[in-house]
């Protein structure tokens, strides 16, 4: 008989090695962790210290929890580049390798990354960071408490209101602002105006499109924005804007426009200043949720959950460059300040 000293040092030892040892029941090899993102070069995801954050955040916070890409786990990196195609391609192979779960961020177009992963398979898990507004009423899960199925993760999109408060930090920004021309194809300006017309008023800032529905059309729509005596650019949060972020900041420059941003990179390519979610500290917890995940956890059962951390980014150059004068209580309240 086995003594109950020895149960309990076996069992132990079963418990610490829980997530290898299940994954090397069924296959006998490493689990497969994959992160697909929408727009990046590959060459930016690759190499031991991946040029773009998302990547290398969640590797850090990977290895923190025990993972160690090459030792005990596999964390493969993929890129669609900006082509639908090329991610329902990354997402069929992903599907026929049965790779233990899946991570997706950012969006391709009108195509949203999570729904593209979901065609694919409805087994494996799959951890998403954005991919649109309410996946509750997209049909991507049941609830956020309990989202059921296969799909879990934190979304990035937060409505009309956060639009609201990111035009009154532009204001603040650059106080003497009356109007604002918002950066976004037609139909999100036509579906979102009406209802921020009371916000809008008590701003004391009125908004008018600078349409863009194709990469050709960014020059047009800095034009018209000028025409029409815009003092200022709002960049809204589209994958559109962000595929060609910096395009955007040259034409801002260019046309001497101030412009605000939701991504920190923006700002980080010579954008003014940028209001949105902190997308590093997402993807910390998309690592959390993959480890709970390789463990055993069910993504049906781990909420959907919002931003808890926000971050505010100025660039001191692009504002000299602008003669604008940044109010120090707002550099104050930076959470990042580029000299």
């Amino acid at each position: 008989m086995i003594s109950r000293r020895r149960f309990v040092e076996v069992a132990l030892l079963l418990c610490a090695n829980a997530p290898t040892m299940a994954r090397a029941q069924r296959s006998g090899k490493a689990p497969i962790v994959a992160i697909v993102l929408g727009t990046p070069q590959a060459a930016e995801m690759a190499g031991p210290i991946p040029r773009t954050d998302i990547v290398r955040v969640f590797l850090q916070r990977m290895r923190e929890l025990g993972w160690e890409d090459g030792r005990n786990i596999v964390i493969e990196r993929h890129s669609a580049e900006a082509e639908v195609e090329r991610a329902r391609a990354i997402f069929a192979d992903l599907a026929a390798r049965k790779v233990d779960v899946i991570v997706t961020a950012g969006n391709v177009g009108a195509a949203l990354m999570p729904e593209e992963a979901l065609r694919a398979t409805r087994s494996i898990p799959i951890v998403f960071v954005g991919g649109g507004a309410d996946p509750v009423a997209r049909g991507l899960i049941a609830s956020f408490s309990r989202p059921g199925g296969n799909v879990t993760g934190f979304v990035v999109t937060l409505g009309l209101e956060f639009v609201l408060k990111r035009l009154e930090v532009l204001k603040e920004i650059v106080p003497g602002i009356k109007r604002v021309a918002v950066l976004t194809p037609k139909a999100d300006f036509d579906a979102n105006v009406e209802r921020m017309r009371s916000g809008l008023a008590k701003l004391g800032i009125t908004v008018l499109l600078a349409q863009v529905e194709t990469p050709e059309d960014y020059e047009g729509a800095f034009a018209a924005a000028t025409s029409g005596r815009a003092d200022a650019m709002y960049v809204s949060n589209v994958s559109l804007n962000r595929t060609h972020r910096q395009r955007i900041v040259a034409l801002a420059a260019k046309y001497r426009l101030p412009a605000e941003y939701f991504f920190r990179e923006s700002v980080e390519d010579g954008g003014l200043a940028a209001y949105g979610v902190d997308l590093l500290d997402l993807s910390r917890r998309a690592a959390g949720y993959a480890d709970r995940i390789l463990r055993g956890a069910n993504p049906g059962d781990l909420p959907v959950e919002l931003p808890s951390k926000f971050e505010l980014v100025i660039n001191l150059k692009t504002a000299r460059a602008l003669g604008i004068k940044i109010p120090q209580p707002v550099l104050l309240r930076a959470t990042n300040v580029i000299e």
